[in-house]
């Protein structure tokens, strides 16, 4: 199985446009692949946690995946989560039902397959018998944080790449010293790894790493991209971007999210509005001016957002 499946870069985990009644707001939905598209991300992460996946039903989490799919027609892979309880064939079922949809790949929440006093080699077991109840579906994972955060340990990540197809995995331990234990663990095996820490980005590209997916991706999705695939080229640059990248994700943690619906409504024009069905929906003037103030200050710099000078989509799938 193709690791092109997965192009390194910026894989933005994809907000939910909701209208006023918290309904889907398919026009904001389309809007926003397409700000993705723009910015010639590696692949946008949808049903994620940013997603808003635990306010959504099984049924709503497989039609925003086909919308997702269908939007983004061909231009940038897509990729999203199986939600379910931690049987195995419930894992499955779930896994089919998604892929189903057209995504490259279906991500599995390792917090979901084995509760937080299980064992990992219960975990192992679980994830085997998923694996060979889905057939030949390109799989991957993600250290969601909820409902608790399951780390991957760098063995059972390189015997999960062993099977050919785990080919994603989006780190978020914030460790650099674990993280390069996976990336070695991992290396030559066909998985992709993706940071979560801005602050450690090009730390984990030159470590082996392909890319990052977390908030900077859908604040600044083209800076990201830039830094992903430029880090080598002009390192000195890719430090001061990541530098502001790590101050623009801290800045939305509050309320978010919310404040990156916001942030994106502001700073790139895309009609969609701060309605959540999560724990924050609105943001008050207090709340906006930090997160205008830091598109004032961004714009007055002179980045790398040319998105032109990343080279032919070929040297993406590298």
């Amino acid at each position: 199985m193709s690791q092109d499946i997965i192009p390194n870069g910026c894989w933005p985990v994809m907000l939910t446009p909701f209208k006023d009644d918290r309904s889907f707001d398919w026009d904001g939905v389309d809007a926003l692949v397409d700000y993705y598209a723009k910015a010639q991300v590696g692949g946008i992460f949808t049903v994620c946690l940013s997603s808003e996946i635990y306010q959504m039903s099984p049924e709503e989490r497989v039609t925003l995946a086909e919308r997702v799919v269908k939007r983004a027609a061909g231009r940038v892979p897509v990729i999203a989560s199986a939600v379910a309880g931690s049987a195995p064939q419930e894992q499955a079922d779930a896994v089919k039902a998604i892929a189903d949809t057209g995504v490259s790949a279906v991500v599995l929440l390792p917090c979901l397959i084995a509760g937080e006093g299980e064992s990992d080699a219960v975990w192992r077991s679980r994830v085997e018998q998923i694996l060979a109840k889905t057939g030949d579906i390109p799989l991957g994972f993600y250290e969601c944080p909820r409902p608790y955060k399951r780390g991957v340990s760098p063995a059972d990540l390189a015997w999960a790449a062993d099977s050919g197809r785990v080919l994603f995995h989006k780190d978020t331990c914030h460790n650099l010293d674990l993280m390069k234990q996976k990336l070695a663990a991992t290396k030559g095996k066909g998985l992709k790894f993706f940071n979560t820490q801005m602050g450690t980005l090009i730390d984990t590209l030159e470590a082996g790493g392909h890319g990052f997916s977390s908030y900077a991706a859908n604040l600044y999705p083209e800076l990201v991209q830039w830094v992903s695939l430029n880090y080598a080229r002009d390192r000195a640059t890719a430090i001061k971007v990541q530098q502001i990248l790590a101050i623009a994700e801290h800045s939305i943690n509050s309320k978010y999210p919310a404040s990156a619906k916001y942030f994106v409504s502001q700073n790139a024009g895309v009609d969609i509005a701060t309605t959540c069905r999560s724990i924050y929906d609105s943001l008050g003037r207090h709340d906006q001016l930090p997160l205008l103030a830091l598109i004032d200050y961004v714009k007055s710099l002179d980045l790398p957002v040319d998105v032109v000078t990343m080279g032919p989509p070929a040297s993406r799938a590298a």
